[in-house]
C-alpha cells in the first residue's frame, strides 16, 4: 500500500503591523494585564516578545503566554527593579519568529546603549526558519516603533556598523560556533585541573573573537564558575582597547576582563609567584600575534623583565608566559595570519601545544566577508600562485582602481554612507609624519603620495578604527597591518605598495625588501620568510571588508598582472 501525504505549508507573512502595548510592572505585585489593549485569548496564549525596563536597565524575553510569564517575573527577585512591561504583539508571530526577534533585540539593544541589559547570552544561535527573510524585513518597522517610544536611540544601520555591535557577547552563534562552544564547555565541565590546552582554529571572518567574548560571558553568568579568574588575553593593542569598550556596558563583565600579555605578571589581574598559576581560564585571542624574542625594537628590556619575573629563560615567548600562568588556556588561532618575524611561528605553536594544534576545534562558517569562503580562497590563490579564474562574487564588491584619485573619491563616497570604511595599506611607505621625540608637531605633511594625492599613516596605534568612528580626520588616515588585524570594516580600501612585486622570471609574487619600511618586520627574515609575511599581510588586509574590497596597486607592472583577477 502506498501512502500519499500532502505537505501543508504556512502562508508567508503579509507584513502585519506591530502593537507595542505597555503596562506598569512592580515586583511582588500581580501585574494588571487588563490595562492592555490586547484580546484576552492573545494575552493567555500567543507568541510574543517583551521588554522589561526601568530608567537604566532592560531585559528582553519571549513567551507563548504573556499572562504566565509576567506572573513569574513579578515573583522573581532578579526582576525587582523593573517598572514597565512593553509587550510586542503581531498576529503573524510564531515560536520561531519570537525567538529570532528576542535574539535580535538583545544584540541591537545592547549595542544601542540606551539601556544596560540584564540578559544572559545562553542559547543565542543563528537559526533558520520558514520565511525568515520576510520576517527580518518586518523587524525594521518594529525597530522604528521602538525608536518612536524612546526604547532605543539609534537606527539599525548605525548600530550594525558600530564596534560595540560587532564584538557584542549577545551575537547569535553560527552552527559551528555553537558546536565549538559545546565542546569547550564539555571540557571545562569535566574539570580544568588536568585538561590540556585547547586550540580553536579558523580563517579570517569565522568569528574567533566573537566566540571568545561569548564564551567569557557564558562562563561569568554560570554560578558553577563563580570566583574563577577568567579573562581574555588580546595581544593586538588596538583591538584590546576596542574590546574593552565593547564590554564596558555588559552586565557581569568589565573592561578589566581584557588584558594584554604583560598583564600576566600584574597582581591586580591575578599574577601569582612561586610557580602558582593565577589565571583559571585564559582565552587567548589572535594567538598568532603572540610575540617571541625577535625584532622587538625598544621592547626587549620590558620583554626580558616579564621572563625574569616568571622565572623563564630569556628566550621564552609570550605563549610560554600563558602556559606558565594559566591553568586552562584556550588559543584562538589562524596559521595564515603570521605577519612578521616577531610572531610565534607554526613550529613554536606545535612545540608548545603539541596534539592540540594537530587536532583543533575548527570554525568553518564565514561570518565577516559577504563573498564567503570562495572569496577568501580566491584572494589566497591570487597571492600564492594559485592562478584562479576571474569571477564575480554575488553581493560583494571586489574592485580594482586604475587611477588613484578615482580610488580616493570612491572611498569618500563609500565613507559618507558607511563610516566604518577605511583605507589600509602594506607598510610600503616610511612614517614621515611621526612627530620627533619630545615634539607634537608632524615631521612631514604626508607619508603616502601617489598621483599628487597625499595621505597620512594612522596617528594612533590604539583603537584606530574606533577613534576614527568619532573623528573623520582619523578615519581618513591610512592604517597598516598593526592597526587593522582582527577588525571588521564595512568596506576595505587596500593600497598595495612596492613591498610586493611580480618576479617576471618565475611569474610569481615576491617581497621587495627595499620597498618595505617595517624594520622589525624584515631585520632577521630571509627573503623566503619575508615573502610569506608580506603575502600574509595582504591576505589579512584584503579580508577585512564585510561588504567589499577596493584595491589600488601602486606598481604598474604588478597592477597589470593583477588586473586579470578582477571580473
Amino acid at each position: 500500500m502506498i501512502e500519499i501525504t500532502t505537505e501543508v505549508r504556512a502562508e508567508e507573512p503579509a507584513g502585519a503591523s506591530f502593537i507595542v502595548d505597555r503596562c506598569p510592572f512592580r515586583y511582588g505585585e500581580q501585574i494588571n494585564l487588563e490595562v492592555l489593549d490586547l484580546e484576552e485569548d492573545k494575552v493567555l496564549n500567543w507568541p510574543m516578545v517583551y521588554i522589561l525596563a526601568n530608567e537604566d536597565s532592560a531585559y528582553v524575553g519571549q513567551t507563548t503566554s504573556v499572562a504566565t510569564r509576567m506572573t513569574q517575573h513579578g515573583a522573581s527577585v532578579e526582576k525587582r527593579d523593573f517598572t514597565m512591561a512593553n509587550i510586542i504583539f503581531n498576529e503573524e508571530f510564531n515560536s520561531s519568529v519570537v525567538t529570532d526577534y528576542e535574539h535580535r533585540l538583545i544584540g541591537l539593544m545592547h549595542a544601542d546603549g540606551r539601556y544596560q541589559l540584564t540578559n544572559k547570552n545562553d542559547g543565542m544561535t543563528d537559526t533558520n526558519y520558514f520565511s525568515k527573510e520576510q520576517y527580518s524585513a518586518m523587524f525594521e518597522s518594529l525597530w522604528d516603533e521602538l525608536r518612536s517610544l524612546e526604547l532605543v536611540d539609534h537606527t539599525i544601520d548605525e548600530i550594525e556598523e558600530s564596534e560595540v555591535f560587532k564584538y557584542s557577547p549577545y551575537k547569535g552563534l553560527t552552527v559551528d560556533q555553537r558546536v565549538a562552544l559545546d565542546k569547550i564547555l564539555a571540557v571545562i565541565g569535566r574539570g580544568i585541573g588536568d585538561a590540556a590546552p585547547l586550540v580553536v582554529e579558523g580563517v579570517p571572518g569565522t568569528g574567533k573573537t566573537i566566540l571568545a567574548i561569548y564564551l567569557l560571558k557564558t562562563l561569568r553568568d554560570d554560578p558553577r564558575f563563580a570566583g574563577m579568574n577568567i579573562r581574555i588575553l588580546e595581544p593586538v593593542t588596538s583591538l584590546r582597547e576596542t574590546l574593552r569598550k565593547a564590554l564596558a556596558g555588559v552586565r557581569g563583565l568589565s573592561p578589566a576582563d581584557i588584558i594584554g600579555p604583560a598583564d600576566l605578571v600584574k597582581p591586580e589581574f591575578g599574577y601569582r609567584a612561586n610557580g602558582e598559576r593565577g589565571f583559571d581560564i585564559l582565552l587567548v585571542d589572535e594567538a598568532h600575534k603572540l610575540k617571541r624574542r625577535v625584532n622587538l625594537g625598544s621592547q626587549y628590556r620590558h620583554f626580558d623583565k616579564v621572563n625574569e619575573k616568571l622565572g623563564l629563560p630569556k628566550g621564552a615567548s609570550q605563549m610560554q608566559w600563558v602556559l606558565e600562568q594559566a591553568r586552562f588556556p584556550i588559543f584562538f588561532y589562524d596559521p595564515r595570519q603570521f605577519v612578521g618575524p616577531s610572531c610565534v611561528t607554526r613550529e613554536d605553536v606545535e612545540s608548545a601545544l603539541g596534539e592540540a594544534v594537530g587536532n583543533p576545534i575548527r570554525l568553518e562558517t564565514q561570518m565577516r566577508v559577504r563573498g564567503g569562503d570562495d572569496y577568501l580562497d580566491y584572494v589566497f590563490g591570487i597571492l600564492n600562485g594559485g592562478d584562479p579564474l576571474p569571477r564575480p562574487f554575488e553581493g560583494y564588491e571586489f574592485v580594482l582602481h586604475e587611477d588613484f584619485r578615482d580610488f580616493v573619491e570612491s572611498f569618500e563616497r563609500t565613507y559618507a554612507a558607511h563610516d566604518l570604511s577605511r583605507m589600509i595599506a602594506g607598510y610600503a611607505w616610511p612614517w614621515l609624519t611621526k612627530p620627533k621625540k619630545g615634539s607634537r608637531v608632524s615631521a612631514a605633511p604626508f607619508d603616502i603620495e601617489i598621483e599628487g594625492v597625499g595621505l597620512r599613516w594612522n596617528c594612533t596605534s590604539e583603537n584606530w578604527v574606533g577613534k576614527g568612528a568619532d573623528n573623520p580626520a582619523i578615519a581618513h588616515e591610512v592604517g597598516c597591518i598593526h592597526s587593522i588585524q582582527g577588525y571588521d570594516l564595512s568596506y576595505a580600501y587596500v593600497i598595495i605598495g612596492d613591498d610586493l612585486v611580480l618576479d617576471e622570471e618565475s611569474g610569481r609574487l615576491r617581497a621587495n625588501r627595499a620597498g618595505y619600511y617595517d624594520r622589525n618586520g624584515y631585520a632577521t627574515a630571509t627573503d623566503e620568510e619575508l615573502t610569506r609575511f608580506i603575502k600574509n599581510i595582504y591576505y589579512v588586509l584584503m579580508t577585512r571588508g564585510v561588504m567589499g574590497t577596493h584595491v589600488y596597486v601602486a606598481n604598474p607592472v604588478l597592477r597589470g598582472y593583477l588586473r586579470r583577477f578582477f571580473a
